[in-house]
């Protein structure tokens, strides 16, 4: 188990391969640091020499406008990807070398602590809202489901040492199945709308959709911006005019896509004994079909992943094709939140939810059984059979 100290459960990173990985990370780290500054150097020397006019140091021409927009799109699209990858990678570092969970089981609930460098964050799960605790394989992640979502409470330590932590914790914090079968609520990510009419929706997370619409917004103005200097640029050089036009379609494309994702959404509407799969923009809505049932349903796809999808299969409609099935919500290795969405509007709603998963318990006899008779076909067989647990663990 994770180390115990003054009733707490600690866990830190562990196993000799991670200073490996932390070596290289350092190494790439300063490589990237590098790289951003000098882009970030050549893209505000092209601006301002874009904004005034003026050649650049060691140039007796003005930069050309089109190649300049050519290669200032592509800095800041390099620079975006460039700086994300940096801060993951620091992250990584800092998991890999300096870092803490702590779990200490208390009166009203769970505190969770977690050390990251020099950044700790701490929250507190109430006791009343934790349904399970659980270790996800195949990373063996230790999780706890709050009402239709799961936190992930640590993934330092060894294998073993987060199952035990598991078993402790239900223990102490007293779950039963009954706390799982209690799981149906809206995940984080969802929302339910009262709109003007009286009818009750249930939509993706309203203040993600602005952020995404205020991005989209500001992509465009960019965009827009760069439209105006190629305005410019073409009134001088008539070569310019298809690039102008070309830039004006995309900047007209993203305008478009802005608009929608502020004014317009998909949403499925609570009605007794169905669910209403429709499309809104402003004030008009438009019903795209309906469900009288909702299915979990799992896949593997070619790296061996699960995947869980929350779908509603539509009635069949006059000038609709038929068997469309439309998938609410999908999540890899872990089905927790797609049963919850499911279970809530099943609830809701009063049309069957059926689940089609394996569960552990089934898969885990289905090993065994399959693993007994590879045993009984020789000594190739016992060979195999010793050898698949530990493939499919």
């Amino acid at each position: 188990m994770g180390n115990v100290k003054g009733g707490e459960l600690r866990f830190r990173p562990s196993g000799a391969g991670r200073f490996v990985g932390a070596a290289f990370l350092s190494l790439w780290i300063c490589g990237w640091a590098a790289g951003e500054a000098f882009a970030l150097f050549i893209l505000v020397k092209g601006l301002i020499a874009l904004a005034t006019g003026q050649p650049l140091s060691g140039q007796e021409e003005p930069l050309p406008i089109g190649l300049a927009l050519a290669v200032g799109a592509f800095l800041l699209l390099w620079l975006a990807f460039w700086t994300v990858g940096g801060i993951g990678a620091i992250r990584e570092l800092l998991r890999l070398s300096w870092a803490e969970d702590r779990l200490a089981v208390q009166p009203d609930g769970l505190l969770v602590a977690r050390r990251l460098g020099p950044f700790v964050t701490r929250r507190r799960l109430a006791r009343e809202e934790i349904r399970r605790v659980y270790v996800l394989p195949p990373a063996t992640t230790l999780l706890a489901q709050i009402g239709g979502d799961t936190v992930t409470l640590t993934e330092l330590g060894t294998p073993a040492e987060r199952a035990a932590a598991a078993d402790r914790l239900r223990a102490e914090l007293l779950l039963t199945e009954d706390s799982v079968a209690r799981g149906e609520a809206l995940p984080e990510g969802w929302q339910e709308v009262r709109e003007a009419r009286g009818e009750i929706v249930v939509v993706p997370d309203l203040r993600t959709r602005r952020q995404q619409a205020w991005f989209m917004m500001v992509l465009a103005g960019l965009v827009w911006g760069g439209v105006f200097l190629l305005v410019r640029g073409s009134l001088r050089n008539e070569n310019l005019w298809v690039l102008t036009l070309m830039v004006t379609a995309f900047a007209c494309w993203l305008t478009k896509q802005a608009l929608g994702l502020q004014r317009g959404r998909k949403e499925w509407r609570i009605k007794r004994g169905r669910l209403v799969h429709q499309r809104r923009l402003g004030p008009m809505v438009t019903e795209l079909g309906e469900a009288r049932v909702l299915e979990l349903t799992e896949t593997v796809d070619s790296d061996n992943d699960r995947w869980y999808q929350l779908e509603a299969p539509i009635v069949d409609q006059p000038g609709q094709k038929p068997g469309r099935r439309v998938t609410l919500q999908r999540a890899m290795h872990d089905p927790t939140v797609p049963r919850s969405l499911g279970m809530y509007l099943a609830r809701r709603t009063g049309i069957p939810f059926r689940d089609l998963t394996v569960d552990d318990a089934t898969r885990a006899a289905e090993l065994a059984k399959l693993t007994e008779a590879l045993a009984a076909t020789g000594k190739f067989g016992r060979w195999v059979a010793r050898h698949l647990p530990q493939q499919r663990r």
